[in-house]
């Protein structure tokens, strides 16, 4: 899981939801100090929260064998995939773009945070109305446009 889809899930109150995964939530120490370390450090509010998801064991820090960068994504999106692909990993969870696709180019299952929303509500467990909430929390927090959940309703 990258930064960013952690960051997705915090703004909207929404960090619990890993925990109703069927999948193990793991990802890079990379995405640990970028979501706790340096947020607590710029004085994020989300930082503490994200932070105790670690404490608690909901996500789980491994690092990658390999250390190279991807062309095209940071270093740290890179860590990600490259220790989705060594895990076999079910889905990688992103909230960005340009991550989505040089997961699937490399053969990996990628969803955006409210993908992962949608298919907790498909597979009961979260309500149509947590779901809905959650949808409109992550326009009104700017983490995705109103297009985009448009077209995410339309695909389903």
């Amino acid at each position: 899981m990258d930064s960013s889809a952690l960051v997705t899930l915090a703004s909207a109150e929404a960090l619990g939801l890993l925990a109703l995964s069927p999948h193990k939530a793991l990802t890079v120490p990379e995405v640990y100090r970028e979501t706790v370390e340096i947020g607590i450090a710029q004085g994020y509010p989300d930082a503490v929260a994200i932070g105790r998801l670690f404490e608690q064991g909901v996500v789980t820090i491994q690092d990658s064998r390999r250390k190279e960068k991807l062309a095209g994504i940071s270093r740290t999106d890179s860590l990600v995939l490259l220790l989705a692909q060594e895990v076999s990993a079910a889905a990688v969870l992103v909230n960005d773009q340009a991550l989505l696709r040089k997961a699937e180019q490399r053969g990996l299952a990628a969803q955006f945070s409210a993908e992962f929303v949608q298919e907790l509500y498909q597979t009961g467990r979260i309500s149509r109305r947590r779901r809905d909430r959650l949808f409109q929390d992550f326009v009104a927090n700017g983490r995705y446009s109103e297009e985009f959940m448009e077209a995410l309703f339309l695909r389903r």
